[in-house]
Formats: C-alpha cells, structure tokens, sequence
C-alpha cells in the first residue's frame, strides 16, 4: 500500500513540476516600429479579402493591380524576426504559406512610414 501512496505522491509532483513552466516571450521584431510593422503583415491575413483595404495598406503610388487582388487572398502571412529600419523606410522578412498549405517560402518585404502609420511599399510573393 505504501508503494502505491509513493508512486501517487511522485506522479503528482511530476505533475505539478510541469505545470509551473514559463510562458513564452512574445516575438521581438526591432522596437516599436518593428511591432507596427509585423501588425501590417498580420493585416494582410483579413486585408487581401477586399480590395480597397487592401490598397489602403499598401504605400501612395504604389500600384496594386487586379491579378495581385486576386493572388494576395490566396496566402498567409507572418514577419520572421527583426525589422530593419533605417529612417521612414524599413525592410523586413516575411514568411509566406499558401492558405491550402504546403512549406512557407520567405521574401523581403519593404515598408514605408506615411505620417505615423507604416505601408507597405513591396511585397513579392513566391
């Protein structure tokens, strides 16, 4: 009997030592500007859907046409690591996975600062 108390007592800790386990830290992408920038590559997830959001996040004077409002949908999007940023321009890079699944590929992205809001400048897909 005592044998099985002791083996009850030992699952538990065991138990209990995993339970005690420290979260995670968040992604760090480069400071502020880093985080507003990995928000606008998180946007694109519900952007790429519609059109004039769509183009709302991209930068002024960038051309988005009709065959990238239909391709953009077709993927996810994720920024890897830091951003680089070097005054209003900053590049940074982005996994991109098809949203029927399948090995993300990477690309560089580059963004622009418009006032207080980042855009995106270029975004080329695999």
């Amino acid at each position: 009997m005592r044998l099985v108390g002791a083996l009850l007592t030992g699952l538990v800790l065991v138990l209990a030592a995993g339970c005690g386990g420290a979260a995670s830290a968040p992604p760090d992408f480069g400071g502020d500007d880093g985080k507003q920038i990995a928000d606008l590559v998180d946007r694109m997830n519900d952007e790429s859907n519609a059109t004039s959001r769509l183009k709302s996040i991209f930068a002024a004077g960038t051309a988005v046409d009709k065959k990238q409002t239909k391709t953009y949908p077709q993927y996810r999007y994720d920024l890897k690591g830091k951003v680089t940023v070097n005054g209003t321009t900053a590049t940074g890079t982005v996994a991109i996975e098809k949203q029927a699944g399948g090995d993300p590929s990477e690309k560089e992205w580059t963004f622009v600062k418009e006032g207080d809001k980042w855009k995106i400048k270029t975004a080329p897909l695999p």
